[in-house]
């Protein structure tokens, strides 16, 4: 299967990031009604939940109400997260967030945001200021399509739609949590509305469609439709428990990452013959002489080894791997497929783990979460097989992943997201190569 090479896709920074002053809620509007005969706007009425709605048809199934009120958190000027205001049931469902797992102040976090939901009039006076609307034109949109699309699948007479817009960064999109009025999640429906975005949807519907195997389970594609220029892939729940398990910092069993492997082409090739090392070659132009260096010395380093070589998800983090008490043959659910690739070396997956964790939930620099990845990653590497003189040349190897990662961003016009993991991973890797001499040590990095 041909995979998309988001490192190859023109576009701009004010394109990935949207237009420039006009907040989190100009930029999603913009989005969900790109004509602009719509917008969002702070509605400064205090209202309780369940009291508007704008009614929309949907094509072959009659009426559909959809819900066009959200309070929004933090705020209405950095929000981050749109709650639905129209449906107390499809508060309490969009509050309960798994992602919220990280640390014990986010836990109860989420527990108190879903304990005030159960009380409307409640929540309308602690959110006052907070209440977003839809105003204008609201039923010629994409919601609209949305609930069009989801009404031919089966009944639906009411959505409501919780909204995530998060931080600004270069793969930044809507994320809509699909619900009905009882509060049961439908399904996930991401928005890929620039060319670097609709690549990372797109390529993950992708890697969905391939369905891994025992013990990893994952969403199903529901359906992937054109809306007003965007693409629009709408993706099953979480299946299992109401609530997933508290988020981990251990990284996944040998049988998760093989299993995730086994989805590409699992084979052994010299570091030259590997598809991910020619999408290496592909952006290095747009590197800088040390950008350079840096990878030219991984790679005489590396030399002919033979190397085990399959897919990887890209992302694997404890917030991407939802682990519940489902019965069944698996029950290791994994989400967030966007940056899924086949031809990478194995091992990548539990690199990648180690470092995030050490960014997101541990709270250090990048260069510290690289030196954690390095003591952690080569007895997990041992587990999955790979041989000790390859474990050293696999994380050096997912060094220069993240440098491709910056050097693709870069080809595409996108500003390099602020964590910067490429220029660490830069400096990293000339400090340690300069040190050997270009040597390979194999149990450095424990």
């Amino acid at each position: 299967m041909e995979r998309v090479d988001t490192g190859t896709t023109r576009t701009t920074g004010a394109e990935a990031n949207g237009r420039g002053g006009d907040g989190p809620l100009g930029w999603l509007g913009s989005i969900l009604w790109p004509d602009g005969d719509a917008r969002l706007l702070v509605d400064r009425r205090r209202r309780r939940p369940g009291a508007e709605y704008a009614s929309v048809v949907a094509a072959g199934n009659g009426d559909v109400r959809v819900g066009f009120r959200w309070w929004a958190a933090p705020s209405s000027e950095a929000a981050e997260l749109l709650i639905p205001a129209t449906c107390e049931a499809a508060a309490r469902t969009a509050v309960r967030r798994y992602h919220d797992g990280f640390t014990l102040d986010r836990r109860a976090r989420s527990w108190a945001a879903e304990l005030l939901m159960r009380s409307p009039r409640l929540a309308s006076k602690v959110l006052d200021g907070r209440l977003v609307a839809a105003t204008g034109p609201v039923g010629d949109g994409l919601l609209t399509d949305i609930a069009d699309a989801l009404a031919r699948s089966g009944p639906l007479d009411e959505l409501h739609v919780a909204i995530t817009l998060a931080r600004p960064k270069s793969n930044r999109k809507p994320v809509l949590q699909l619900i009905d009025r009882n509060g049961m999640c439908l399904g996930w429906a991401k928005v890929g509305w620039n060319p670097w975005t609709r690549a990372l949807v797109d390529n993950e519907a992708e890697w969905l469609e391939c369905r891994p195997s025992s013990p990893v389970i994952a969403p199903q594609v529901l359906e992937r439709l054109w809306s007003r220029g965007h693409l629009v892939v709408v993706t099953s729940g979480v299946v299992g428990s109401r609530r997933p398990r508290r988020v981990s910092d251990r990284p996944p069993p040998p049988e998760v990452v093989l299993a995730i492997a086994d989805l590409g082409s699992r084979t052994r090739l010299a570091l030259a013959d590997t598809p991910w090392w020619r999408s290496v070659q592909a952006v290095l132009p747009h590197g800088t002489e040390r950008e350079v260096r840096a990878v030219e010395r991984v790679a005489e380093t590396v030399g002919s080894s033979t190397l085990e070589i399959g897919a990887w998800h890209g992302d694997l983090t404890p917030w991407n791997i939802l682990s519940t008490p489902t019965r069944g043959p698996g029950n290791v659910q994994v989400i967030d497929w966007e940056f899924a690739a086949d031809g990478v070396p194995l091992g990548f997956d539990l690199c990648h783990f180690h470092t995030q964790v050490g960014v997101e939930m541990k709270g250090l620099s990048t260069p510290a979460a690289l030196d954690r990845s390095a003591r952690l990653s080569p007895q997990d590497l041992a587990r999955l097989g790979v041989d000790p003189h390859n474990q050293i040349n696999v994380y050096r190897l997912y060094l220069v992943e993240l440098i491709r990662r910056t050097l693709a961003l870069r080809a595409a016009g996108i500003s390099v997201d602020s964590v910067e993991q490429g220029e660490a991973a830069t400096d990293r890797i000339m400090a340690e190569l300069s040190v050997l001499g270009g040597a390979t040590a194999p149990n450095e990095g424990r």
